[in-house]
């Protein structure tokens, strides 16, 4: 082989090296999905005996929901609305205590160029509250910095003072994260399309 040829075909193995990759750990089985199922039974054991809530910690819950990309507020008020020793699950990451949670939420507000949360029903059993809304969110390195709009529900409790101590999202983040990473998203939509056949 050539001099010449061998560094017209570099930019073809980088590529194929990038694929690579990519493919490898998005294909690789998610070794976690029992554990994080275990984690949150176990939260829901721990925490059976919860206060049962009441609207004023319901509209704290909801408002910061809403607030979530103002820096500031989310600074003052996260240690208002979660509790000290606080759960958190928003199907990518699980984050325990208020401390956790508002870096979190602190590094989301950072990312994000455009955020927006309706809450579309609100239902109570118990000591159980789950709100359904609607997010539209943006960031750079998704979608192209386009909007994304996504569907989902959380399932909060609280202690005697309002607070919440656990805090489970379910939505499809699959979908509307990692679906609209350049190339990866890609990939999940061709193996999306396989499914519905």
């Amino acid at each position: 082989m050539s001099f010449k040829m061998l560094i017209q075909t570099i930019p073809y193995l980088l590529l194929a090296l990038l694929v690579i990759a990519i493919l490898i750990p998005a294909c690789a089985p998610n070794f976690n999905t029992a554990a994080r199922t275990k984690e949150y039974k176990t939260v829901l054991t721990k925490s059976q005996d919860a206060a049962p809530g009441n609207e004023e910690s319901l509209n704290a819950f909801t408002t910061f929901l809403q607030k979530i990309d103002d820096q500031a507020y989310v600074e003052s008020n996260a240690a208002k609305v979660y509790a000290p020793d606080a759960y958190l699950n928003d199907t990518l990451v699980t984050h325990h205590g208020v401390e956790q949670i508002k870096a979190y939420f602190l590094n989301t507000a950072e990312t994000m160029t455009q955020y927006q949360i309706t809450v579309d029903d609100m239902v109570s059993s118990g000591n159980d509250h789950y709100v359904r809304w609607t997010m539209v969110f943006a960031a750079p390195k998704l979608n192209g910095g386009k909007p994304v709009e996504s569907v989902g529900m959380s399932h909060v409790r609280f202690n005697s003072i309002g607070q919440v101590i656990m805090h489970q999202d379910f939505w499809d983040s699959g979908t509307n994260i990692y679906g609209q990473l350049p190339v990866l998203g890609g990939v999940i939509e061709s193996i999306r399309k396989r499914f519905e056949k």
